[in-house]
Order: C-alpha cells, then structure tokens, then sequence
C-alpha cells in the first residue's frame, strides 16, 4: 500500500532534538488568541477520529442501499451526516494547522442493494458503536490538551448521545432490546 501510495498516513511532525516541558499556563488556553501547534497525542486522536469516520460513511453508504425501512433508513442516514461533520471539522482543523487533511482510503462500497442483514441486526450494531464512539472520543477528550480541541470532543459526545436515542427508541418501539439482567431490588425485598 505505501509502494502504491495508498496507504493513508498521520500528519507527520519532526522529531524533538530535545525534551522541552510545558511553562505556562498557555499551553492548555490559547494566549491572546493564539494556539500553539498541536501536539503527537492530539495529532493521533484526530487522525484515528478520522479514519474512523471514513469507515462509518463507507458503512452508512453500503446500508443505506440495502435498508428499505425508512424510519431506520433516516436513522443511519443521521448518523452519516455525523460522522461527514466530523471529517470537515479535523480536516478543516489540520489544514488551518498547515497539516494535510488526511484522503480516505481507497475502499469501495458494491452496488448491492440486497441486505446480507436484518433491520435488527443493523440498528443494534449502530447501538454498540455509538457506545464505542463516545467512549473514544471521551478518551480523545481526555488527552487534550487545548480548551478548543476538548469543547469541540464534548459537543459531539452530546450529538451522538442524541443520535444513540434515536436508536435506542427505534429498538424499544419494535420491542427488539432485551433487558439486561439487574440486581435484586433490596427496597422491594425488604418490604419497604
């Protein structure tokens, strides 16, 4: 893949002549207005979130072929348009870096439009990854270190706690989500 250049790459920075350590207060909250340069942790975490996200277009693109159910159809779509604001946002953010934005990798969704899934099947997958992206992003969230990068992880965490209703509420209404096992209601036994 790297001989045939296509093998999608992280933003590349230079390699430290020495250890420098943070002095000032202004390596978290921009100064002024000015941000400092992003560091290899935040770099990696947009570049993962992105990956990512391509990945969840290319899923959605596939499904939204075979899906004839609209209800679920406008679902996956939402989720879609979630992940394209993602990409614009890092993207846009590693240009005004004057990084590279990174180019999806060269996969292919078919022109199938026979489902190899049932309705089911497909929402409560979304189910589990949207479980997943927050507790990524969450982690992202966690290693940055600049008030921009962790106010934009926090309102996304919110958006797709939003959109993760959505399907919750679509498995409810179908009666398609069992219940997990729950510990005993002391209160009820003891007759309180």
């Amino acid at each position: 893949m790297l001989s045939k250049g296509i093998y999608d790459r992280p933003p590349m920075i230079t390699y430290p002549e020495k250890v420098e350590y943070v002095k000032k207060q202004s390596y978290i909250v921009a100064a002024m207005g000015k941000k400092r340069p992003l560091n290899a942790v935040e770099l990696t975490e947009i570049f993962f979130n992105i990956e990512r996200n391509y990945f969840s277009v290319l899923l959605c693109m596939s499904l939204l072929q075979v899906i004839k159910d609209k209800e679920i159809k406008n679902y996956i779509k939402d989720r879609m348009e979630i992940s394209e604001k993602q990409i614009n946002f890092f993207n846009e953010l590693l240009k005004k870096e004057e990084l590279l934005g990174t180019v999806p990798v060269s996969m292919e969704v078919t022109n199938s439009t026979v489902s190899p899934f049932s309705d089911k099947l497909i929402v409560a997958l979304f189910h589990f990854l949207n479980s997943i992206d927050v507790t990524l992003i969450g982690h992202a969230l966690s290693l940055s270190m600049r008030v921009d990068l962790a106010t934009y992880y926090s309102k996304v965490i919110g958006e797709i706690l939003i959109y993760a209703e959505k399907g919750f509420n679509i498995m409810v209404n179908r009666q398609w989500l069992e219940q997990p096992p729950q510990a005993p209601n002391r209160k009820v036994l003891k007759g309180e």
